[in-house]
């Protein structure tokens, strides 16, 4: 079975008269689009349907909510940051069980979670996940991970509160992007989940987990993209939940955490997604290189959390999980050869969220000259961890404030700046407008403003899936 690369021609009235630049030339294209392909013939299941109806008015946040009352009245600390993400969990658990556990009752009715436009070339017809990382066993020495290439999926959902903004920034064609209205309000909640296509033989910390079948693109340019494809079995091993809380982390105005399945915990698949930690900031005062065995003050991990999640965490221990290429493989730091090192965090990476791109959504120097050359697209070229050229990326900074001078943050929605708003240029801007754009840009981010179906978070082309 071949699959066609191009997207439905099937348009919505509403946005019936949108033409954008598409191959050199105007072509109806709806951004608001599902999926650019079919799902197989034959498959008879349930289906993706793009969630873009966001709230015309202000969603005012929930009065007291539980994750604030989990606190007890104190500042976020060790103490009591993991009962806060324990108490956000509980508050999405309803919808999240649905979603992961019955989705075939998803879409029957209305439900306040929204998607953003724009990514209908990537997002698989059955489940709208895109692919999101490629991992190898070395990454997890610990937990003998054993498939070759693993491969990871993710989709993102925006809570009500989130969703307002995302209609005030896309308005009503998702042609006009108002960036300077992409602040979220307090109440946001954004869910980013990942799934991997290894299997508990493969990985035995997977035994038991929430399985989804999604009909995933090849990923170009390594495989054909009309090569025959086929339904891929895959299951869900992290769950991000990050909440707007100005009066909880008034430095960043976000809390991140991270669930991550745990097979040993009584009860279904959703209620094994533990925490495996949060972070409310950077640590911008403590140089874990300097000073490797002091406790971080704005981050905090479960003692409890499963082997293979720890594997994974940032720099000096900040929150990463198994998904998030926090720990980078052969890099080049100051011209000598690193195999592995941490050098990201969840907030870290978010933070650089910003257009136009500026900086490597993970540390990077700003020249490779005195470097060796990296013909085969190999390398990581990295500044020394603990730098201060490093320490940038480990700034608290409010999600107005962008990481770059030039640019316009988008307060840490990394989503916005790696996928959609290259997409959206992609598909609306001419050659021209692509060539003047580009020059604000580090050649070292064209590949993520030109080519966002095929880099990952550290820059690197996507494997093809083994």
């Amino acid at each position: 079975m071949r699959r066609s690369r191009r997207p439905f021609r099937v348009i919505p009235a509403a946005v019936a008269s949108i033409l954008v630049i598409a191959g050199g030339a105007q072509t109806p294209v709806n951004p608001w689009a599902s999926s650019s392909w079919q799902p197989p013939s034959g498959y008879t299941g349930p289906v993706f349907k793009l969630s873009y109806d966001y709230p015309a008015h202000p969603v005012p946040p929930p009065a007291n909510p539980p994750w604030i009352q989990a606190l007890g009245g104190k500042p976020i600390s060790a103490d009591n940051a993991l009962a806060y993400v324990q108490a956000v969990k509980e508050y999405i658990s309803d919808d999240m069980r649905v979603l992961t556990l019955d989705y075939p009752h998803w879409n029957d009715r209305p439900r306040k979670w929204y998607n953003v436009p724009w990514l209908f070339s990537i997002r698989d017809p059955i489940r709208g996940t895109y692919v999101g990382f490629s991992q190898d066993p070395s990454v997890f020495p610990l937990s003998n991970m054993k498939k070759k290439v693993m491969t990871d999926y993710v989709f993102v959902y925006y809570n009500d509160v989130a969703g307002y903004t995302l209609g005030q920034l896309w308005g009503k064609t998702a042609l006009n992007p108002d960036l300077t209205k992409a602040q979220f309000q307090d109440g946001a909640i954004i869910i980013k989940a990942a799934l991997t296509d290894a299997t508990p033989a493969d990985w035995s910390p997977l035994e038991g987990a929430a399985t989804w079948e999604l009909y995933p693109p090849v990923i170009p340019p390594v495989g054909d993209p009309t090569a025959p494809t086929k339904i891929v079995t895959t299951r869900f091993f992290q769950f991000d939940i990050i909440v707007k809380d100005t009066k909880t982390a008034p430095a960043t105005g976000w809390v991140f955490s991270t669930l991550v399945y745990d097979k040993n915990v009584q009860g279904d698949a959703w209620k094994r997604m533990v925490p495996l930690g949060a972070m409310w900031g950077n640590d911008p005062d403590l140089n874990s290189i300097v000073t490797p065995n002091t406790a971080l003050k704005e981050n905090v991990i479960n003692p409890m959390a499963p082997l293979y999640s720890v594997e994974t965490l940032g720099y000096g221990g900040r929150l990463s999980g198994p998904n998030d290429g926090a720990v980078s493989e052969n890099n080049i730091i100051n011209g000598q050869l690193v195999p592995r090192a941490r050098i990201s965090s969840c907030m870290s990476c978010h933070g650089v969220a910003e257009w136009p791109l500026k900086s490597s959504l993970v540390p990077a120097v700003s020249s490779t000259a005195n470097n060796p050359p990296d013909p085969t697209d190999t390398y990581s070229y990295v500044p020394a961890p603990g730098s201060v050229e490093f320490n940038n990326w480990f700034q608290d900074r409010p999600g107005n404030m962008p990481q770059d001078t030039g640019a316009v943050a988008l307060d840490y929605d990394m989503n916005i700046a790696l996928k959609a708003l290259p997409f959206w240029q992609q598909y609306t801007s001419s050659a021209a407008n692509r060539a003047t754009f580009l020059s604000q840009v580090p050649q070292e981010l064209h590949r993520h403003v030109l080519h966002p179906a095929q880099t990952s978070t550290t820059g690197k082309l996507l494997r093809q899936p083994e």
